[in-house]
C-alpha cells in the first residue's frame, strides 16, 4: 500500500480502525492494531485477533515480506497502545520491537496496567529506539474505554441500553392477546444491538426479564462473539439454561453493594445490561453505570412500563463531539433516534 504521505496522526488513527476488527473476542485484552511503515509505504499491519494470540505488533511484523525486513530500522511502527513489557499468554511485545530493530515507534497512548505502565516505552528508548507518545490520545482512550475503567476502577464497564416509546415507556400492558415483548426499536436497530452485544464480555438481565421474557441474549445477527450470560436476582436463584451465571443477592441487607462484589469478581472487563426496567433504574439511582445507550422509537404505547429515568448529571454524549478515528455510536439509526449518556464529560 502506497500512501502519498503518513502523518503521526493517520498512522494511530488506522491501528484504530484495525483494533476494532477483533472487538470481543480479545477479552480480557484491549483493542490494538499495529502498522509499519517506510516513507509512504505501509510494509505491514496486524491487529490482536483473539486473546492468546499474537499480538497486534507481532502480526504486523509477521506481515512483512521477507525482502522489506532490512528496512526496518529507517521504518516507523504505530501502534494505539503501549507495546506490552511483561510476560502473559505470549512474550513482551517491546522485546519483539528491540529484536526487530524496528527504528521508531509512535504510540497512541500508555498501557494503565501496572504490568506495563511505560515499561513498554522505557524498554524501547533504553534500546535507542525514537518514541513518540500522545497521538490521538482521546481516540484511544475511548476505544479501550472499558479496559482503562476496569485496569483502573477494578469494576467492568457498565453499558446500560434500552429502547423507549414516544411516549416513554419501554414495554407495553402484557395480556393473554399481547403476551409481549412489545416491539418497539426497528429491525436495522436490532441488528445493532446484536454488534454492540458482541462486543462486551457479559450480558445480563434481572430476575423479571429473564421469567418474563426467557431472553436468549445471544449474538445472532452479527458475527462476533458471545459475552458471557448473567441473570441477576434479588429473590433467590433458579434452574436456568446452562451458560448462564447466576449472580443471587437473596435477602442481602444491601443488595448492590452484592452487585459490585459479583461484578469486581467476575473477571469481566465489560458488561451489557438489557433490563428490566427495575433493574436499569436501581443501576442508575445506586451510581452503577458507565454509559447508557437509548433508541427512542415513534412508535407510541399509550400506557406500559415507563422507561427509567436518568440522572440529572447525566450528560448527553452526541456523535460530533466523541472522539474521531473510529467507527462512531450512530445518532440515529432509521427512525430510531439514539441518545449515548455518560456519567461525565471524556478525558481529553
Amino acid at each position: 500500500m502506497y500512501l502519498r504521505s503518513m502523518t503521526h496522526s493517520e498512522g494511530i488513527l488506522r491501528c484504530l480502525a484495525l483494533a476494532q476488527k477483533a472487538g470481543g473476542y480479545v477479552h480480557p485484552n484491549p483493542w490494538v492494531g499495529a502498522l509499519i511503515v517506510h516513507e509512504g509505504r505501509v510494509l505491514g499491519e496486524g491487529y490482536h485477533h483473539k486473546a492468546g494470540q499474537a499480538h497486534a505488533e507481532v502480526e504486523a511484523l509477521r506481515a512483512l515480506a521477507p525482502e522489506d525486513r532490512a528496512l526496518l530500522p529507517h521504518a516507523t511502527m504505530y501502534v494505539n497502545l503501549e507495546p506490552c513489557a511483561h510476560r502473559g499468554k505470549t512474550p513482551p511485545c517491546a522485546d519483539a520491537l528491540v529484536e526487530a530493530g524496528i527504528g521508531e515507534v509512535v504510540v497512541g497512548t500508555e498501557d494503565p496496567n501496572p504490568l506495563v505502565s511505560g515499561q513498554g516505552i522505557a524498554r524501547l528508548r533504553e534500546a535507542g529506539i525514537h518514541v513518540t507518545v500522545g497521538i490521538e490520545e482521546a481516540a484511544c482512550r475511548w476505544l479501550n474505554r472499558r479496559f482503562f475503567h476496569a485496569i483502573t476502577t477494578g469494576m467492568p464497564y457498565l453499558v446500560l441500553k434500552w429502547a423507549e416509546s414516544a411516549d416513554g415507556f419501554i414495554d407495553g400492558i402484557r395480556s393473554i392477546e399481547h403476551p409481549g415483548p412489545y416491539r418497539i426499536s426497528n429491525e436495522a436497530s436490532r441488528t445493532y444491538v446484536h454488534q454492540w452485544r458482541s462486543e462486551e464480555a457479559g450480558i445480563l438481565v434481572g430476575w423479571g426479564t429473564y421469567v418474563a421474557d426467557e431472553p436468549a441474549l445471544t449474538v445472532r445477527e452479527v458475527s462476533g462473539a458471545q459475552p458471557q450470560r448473567i441473570l441477576w436476582s434479588t429473590r433467590g436463584t433458579w434452574d436456568v439454561e446452562e451458560g448462564w451465571k447466576i449472580w443471587a443477592a437473596k435477602r442481602h441487607p444491601k443488595p448492590w453493594e452484592a452487585f459490585q462484589r459479583f461484578a469486581r469478581e467476575s473477571g469481566l472487563r465489560s458488561i451489557f445490561i438489557e433490563g428490566g426496567a427495575a433493574t436499569l433504574q436501581s443501576l442508575l439511582d445506586h451510581g452503577l453505570w458507565n454509559e447508557v445507550r437509548i433508541l427512542r422509537s415513534p412508535i407510541e404505547l399509550g400506557r406500559g412500563v415507563p422507561a427509567p429515568k436518568m440522572p440529572a448529571s447525566a450528560i448527553l454524549s452526541r456523535a460530533e463531539n466523541r472522539p474521531e478515528g473510529i467507527q462512531p455510536l450512530p445518532d440515529a439509526i432509521g427512525d430510531n433516534a439514539v441518545d449515548v449518556y455518560l456519567p461525565s464529560i471524556l478525558e481529553s
